[in-house]
Formats: C-alpha cells, structure tokens, sequence
C-alpha cells in the first residue's frame, strides 16, 4: 500500500511537470498551470474555493495565481446568479492554445503511463479506483 501511495505522489509531480514543461513559453507559474488544467479537466467545479479544496493548495497561493491569471486576459470572473459571494471562474479565448498544449500533454503522459497494460487491467484499474473514491468520500463525511 505504501508503494501505492509514493507512486501517487510521483505521478502527480511528474503530470504536473510534463504539463508545466509543455506551457513554457508561456512563463506560467507551477500554481497557475495547476489552476488552469483543474478548471479543464474537473467541470462543473469552477471557482476557486474548489482549486483550494480539491487540489489542497492554500486559498492565499489559489487567489494569488488566479488573479495573474486574469490580469494576462487567460481567466475572466462571473458572479453566481443565486449567490453573489461565489464567483465562476472561466478560461478566455486567449487560453484556448494554453489549453490545447495541456490537453495533448495529459494525453501524452497518459499514453505513456499506460503503456503496455492491457484493457482488461485497464477497466480492473478503474473499478478500483472507483471503488477507493467511494471509501475516501465515506471517510471523510
């Protein structure tokens, strides 16, 4: 189980580099390129309570990237209609080639991680997976 748990840990950072690798050019802090692949890749949650929360980055390192983000014209804000204390966060136009570039990094790098593993152990995976996202989310309520 330990295994399990430091191969996490090493995917994680390894995903993030490659997609942080894969965005240079576009001088992006490791925070910022976090903010924007979890509004791609976890829709509906969008705000950046949810990159705090779900991503386990402090909401002062969120707001600070957030903020970039938007004055380089890649984010814009919308108040919720029913509560105007919680504010959407929404990728522009001129994020669509940064997006691009991450979307085929995270396909690379799945294509990679995956390699040689064959579909039945694939769907054995995710029923696994699966199944520990129901134990987590009964443990943690």
């Amino acid at each position: 189980m330990e295994s399990f748990l430091v191969n996490s840990v090493k995917m994680d950072k390894l995903y993030l580099k490659t997609c942080h690798d894969a965005v240079s050019d576009y001088h992006l802090t490791r925070n910022e390129v976090i903010c924007l692949l979890f509004l791609q890749n976890n829709k509906p949650f969008d705000s950046a309570k949810d990159i705090a929360q779900y991503r386990k980055i402090s909401k002062g390192l969120v707001a600070k990237s957030v903020e970039s983000l938007i004055k380089s014209g890649y984010l814009t804000v919308v108040k919720d209609t029913l509560d105007s204390r919680i504010l959407h966060l929404h990728t522009t136009k001129e994020c669509e080639p940064i997006l691009i570039k991450l979307a085929k990094a995270r396909t690379e790098f799945h294509n990679r991680l995956m390699a040689g593993i064959s579909d039945e152990d694939r769907l054995m995976l995710d029923k696994i997976s699966q199944r520990m996202t129901t134990n987590l989310e009964g443990m943690i309520s």
